[in-house]
């Protein structure tokens, strides 16, 4: 059997495969996941019975773990050892039946579950949900550092489930989780070897304060006969190094869409993607980080939501505001407006001493934003900044690449 170096479980719906769902539980076995868990609840036990024998066949013939879900008896009948069941159902099965399981997991949401799981003799948990996901809408996901909780509660291996997909799954890899749990993605996706490949391939985009030197900020309105694709792809030719996508006016979906392209292109060149206020959208598209207002989702909720290695910046006007992102566990801070802007004209302005203030006044890296231009960046000169974030300077030129490039060409002498 392939060992992958995060281990992968498939949880089945078979209503997300139309009709050929025997042939996906088969494309899914030729990739060697480490078990496939037959959820499939709303069927009667006559039903899932004769289902479970099909599967168990086909995950027989690729050596893949077959864990059946909540039926006991249709398992029992079965002679089949592996069994996944509610922690409600699990406090009632008697030690006999618990004797005829070589695996037995349940789904925990607290870490009191976690610890009645383990007295209660399971074999492996099931931790979440992690992520925001449309399973559980309206019920806000309980995040990294639970997942990381659950993991330092206990020896048993530990599985992360709720919103993991191909884009966020890296993240699971900052914790002790052995691995996550995968519905819609196996489920839907067509080529099952490229979705397992990509699992294993995303990695997290380690933050350094250089990659704040150019922090390129699409705007729509200066696309003109551009794609966002296309003009971001000229700012990364220039050597911008780091990408905010902010985009105000897209719908949930239409911006999940366009972050997934833009991260792929940015990891092309090795460029960090942040996205903008959207802290959901960043989780689901598996950008690199979110920046966030005052208004928005606070600093330390999305870390404890995000774990570590997520990139948080967060804007700041005021040392009070600079200091307190910093010790709810912002990354980096945007601090302006320097300039007047023609994408925020309403900022109010700083001076280049309160500036200073706040720069020298925390120990995380600070971008100056607002307005710069290669005509007064020079102004930044002696504030103690890392880069500029900047979206005319760059993307309000036709030759993107080369604004980007003498721009970046004189940041690096300023600072």
């Amino acid at each position: 059997m392939i060992i992958y170096m995060c281990r992968v479980i498939c949880i089945t719906n078979r209503n997300l495969c139309e009709n050929r769902f025997l042939d996906q539980i088969r494309n899914i076995c030729e990739q060697h996941p480490t078990a496939i868990i037959l959820r499939e609840k709303d069927l009667q036990e006559e039903e899932y019975e004769v289902l479970a024998k099909k599967v168990i066949s086909l995950c027989n013939e690729y050596d893949v773990h077959c864990i059946l879900h909540t039926f006991i008896e249709v398992a029992k009948r079965l002679h089949h050892s592996y069994i996944h069941t509610p922690l409600s159902i699990l406090k009632t099965m008697s030690k006999d039946d618990k004797n005829l399981f070589q695996m037995i997991g349940t789904s925990c949401h607290s870490i009191e579950d976690v610890r009645v799981a383990e007295a209660l003799g399971c074999t492996y948990i099931i931790a979440g949900h992690i992520f925001p996901t449309d399973c559980k809408k309206g019920l806000a996901p309980r995040g990294i550092s639970f997942l990381m909780s659950v993991c330092n509660e206990t020896n048993l291996p530990v599985y992360g489930i709720g919103g993991i997909n191909s884009d966020n799954f890296a993240y699971l890899k900052q914790t002790k989780a052995v691995g996550g749990c995968i519905m819609s993605g196996f489920m839907k996706c067509e080529n099952v070897k490229s979705y397992m490949n990509k699992l294993q391939k995303e990695t997290i985009m380690k933050f350094k304060k250089e990659q704040l030197l150019i922090y390129g900020i699409t705007e729509r309105s200066l696309l003109k006969d551009k794609t966002m694709m296309q003009q971001v792809e000229e700012a990364l030719i220039g050597g911008a190094t780091l990408i905010q996508l902010r985009e105000k006016n897209l719908s949930k979906e239409e911006l999940l869409k366009e972050a997934k392209e833009i991260k792929e292109l940015c990891h092309k060149y090795h460029v960090p993607l942040i996205i903008n206020d959207n802290v959901e959208v960043a989780i689901a598209s598996g950008a690199d980080g979110v920046h966030v207002g005052q208004e928005d989702m606070e600093v330390a909720k999305i870390r404890q939501l995000c774990g570590d290695e997520f990139i948080i910046g967060a804007t700041a006007k005021t040392l009070e505001q600079a200091q307190k992102a910093e010790r709810a566990g912002a990354d980096y801070l945007g601090v302006g407006a320097v300039f007047p802007s023609p994408t925020k004209k309403n900022a109010k302005r700083i001076t280049k001493e309160e500036f200073k203030i706040i720069s020298n006044g925390v120990k995380i890296p600070v971008v100056a934003i607002g307005g710069i231009t290669y005509e007064n960046v020079d102004y930044i000169k002696n504030c103690e900044v890392a880069g500029v974030a900047v979206v005319s300077a760059i993307f309000g030129f036709d030759d993107v690449t080369k604004a980007t490039k003498q721009l970046k060409e004189k940041v690096k002498k300023l600072i």
